[in-house]
């Protein structure tokens, strides 16, 4: 009976030292990626948690025929200010013009801040549209369908 012996060959270290610079490589480009796609999606998710006053709104406008009556959190039908928010959400509050909402949201924007946000009615004849508006705007917004830039808060 004949016995063969198996060498076993393992890595060098300067093979283990290119998969390892590799590695590094790759994971500078994914950690930035990743952690932008994480704040896009919480962004976006804060966004859609605003839904529900939206519709409140707009039921508002068509019960009103104007969105002078629609501009206060907790009455012509417009819910409350939530507590607890929904999440994502910092705060909510009416905004700049009638029946717009401003939330302060915790997804940040590229630069570390917390991003902010107003959804403005658009009332066209016979339907009601919404504009988004963002803090972020000047820096490429996380959400994508940001209209413009914030205005300030009165």
């Amino acid at each position: 009976m004949r016995y063969s012996v198996f060498l076993f060959r393992g890595f060098s270290l300067i093979e283990l030292m290119i998969v390892v610079a590799i590695l590094g490589i790759l994971s500078t480009l994914a950690v930035p990626a990743f952690t932008d796609y994480t704040q896009r999606a919480q962004a976006t998710t804060s966004y859609l948690a605003l839904q529900p006053w939206q519709t409140a709104i707009a039921l508002c406008w068509q019960e009103q025929g104007s969105l002078d009556p629609c501009n206060q959190l907790g009455s012509a039908g417009i819910p409350p200010e939530p507590n607890p928010y929904p999440q994502g959400v910092e705060k909510l509050t009416m905004g700049n013009v009638s029946g717009a909402l401003r939330a302060n949201l915790s997804a940040r924007d590229s630069q570390g801040n917390l991003l902010t946000i107003e959804v403005q009615p658009v009332v066209q004849t016979t339907q009601l549209s919404w504009q988004l508006l963002c803090s972020d705007y000047a820096l490429g917004s996380r959400l994508k369908h940001c209209a413009g830039p914030l205005p300030a808060s009165t």
